[in-house]
């Protein structure tokens, strides 16, 4: 197995076709993995840090497996951050694995004076990281320390939404009627659901401007270094390759609503909801919410990520908690 190491940013925008084409036939399958979402990172957030992903090729040279990789603040980790990216991992062609793994340690410990700290965010729960990095590191000087970090729920869908309803027993049904009537009473609702690379741009700046007024701690998020730029080209990139969705919620003229999710690998991951508060007795993102999960049914999609955090909404809709953990290596003094 030989490593390439990819400092640079040109050559990193080079391996888009191969990244991609690896991560699809993967079973770490996730639009936090894509080289787009991974480029539009960079664009944003990539200013204080430095490039360290290694590409791992077989002997005819086709690439079996990626650490998207960074150092930042002498610490070497994935290329993302808590605010913004909800999964992270080392992407392998399965039948590669073990070599994959073995390689990366390898590239661990030859660079181990640079290398004092890997710390992992968010790797999901079931993923080879989580079992192949602390076993390569026993008994080699390192101290490896693992932990659960986040929740994050997801709903397993069944083929109708006749079956889904009933999965949610009584009383739950009876609560998506009650809301439901309770917006209709605005008068002329309606959902847009918006996905043409031509029209997402103005949709996105509205998106952000109605999540901003929502509440002072969501005006601070779109504070922060990088924020707008990266949504704008995250939401640009996937609009090319039809990952990325905006529904707006609209009472007569007026948009009350937004949902911003991603559809990858057949499955719909639900990322950001903005909503105006004026009307958050009528619960506009409980309707966004349930409209997307009957439209996911019935385009036959398998699962809906709710991503991270433990809202009690996620848990009404009926999705079940899936764990993800952090990973932080460091050698022994």
């Amino acid at each position: 197995m030989n490593v390439e190491r990819i400092a640079k940013y040109e050559r990193f925008a080079e391996v888009k076709e191969e990244w991609n084409a690896l991560l699809s036939g993967s079973t770490q399958i996730s639009p936090f993995l894509t080289h787009q979402w991974f480029d539009a990172w960079w664009q944003s957030f990539g200013g204080k840090s430095s490039l360290e992903i290694l590409v791992f090729r077989d002997d005819a040279g086709s690439m079996a497996g990626v650490a998207p990789l960074m150092i930042s603040d002498g610490s070497v980790g994935f290329i993302a951050s808590h605010e913004v990216t909800d999964y992270c991992d080392v992407i392998h062609s399965e039948n590669r694995r073990s070599e994959i793994y073995a390689c990366l340690w390898d590239q661990i410990q030859k660079n181990s004076p640079d290398w004092p700290r890997v710390e992992l965010i968010n790797i999901p729960g079931g993923s080879p990281t989580l079992t192949e990095l602390p076993r390569l590191a026993a008994g080699r000087g390192y101290i490896c320390a693992m932990q659960k970090s986040e929740i994050a729920p997801k709903l397993q869908l069944p083929d109708s939404y006749e079956e889904y309803l009933a999965s949610l027993g009584r009383k739950n049904r009876h609560e998506i009627r009650r809301k439901i009537r309770k917006l209709s009473a605005l008068g002329q609702i309606r959902i847009q659901r918006i996905r043409e690379p031509s029209k997402l741009g103005d949709s996105i700046a509205a998106f952000m401007s109605l999540h901003r007024a929502s509440s002072p701690e969501k005006e601070s998020f779109w504070k922060k270094r990088g924020m707008p730029c990266f949504f704008n080209t995250l939401a640009s990139l996937f609009s090319l390759e039809n990952w990325v969705e905006l529904s707006v919620l609209y009472a007569a003229d007026r948009a009350i609503a937004s949902l911003l999710s991603f559809h990858y690998g057949g499955t719909v991951y639900f990322y950001n909801i903005a909503y105006d508060k004026e009307f958050s007795p009528y619960s506009p993102g409980f309707a966004l919410f349930h409209h997307a999960i009957e439209q996911a049914i019935a385009e036959n999609v398998s699962l809906v990520d709710f991503l991270r955090g433990r809202e009690k909404y996620k848990y009404f809709f009926g999705a079940k908690e899936s764990k993800i953990y952090s990973l932080k290596l460091r050698r022994r003094a």
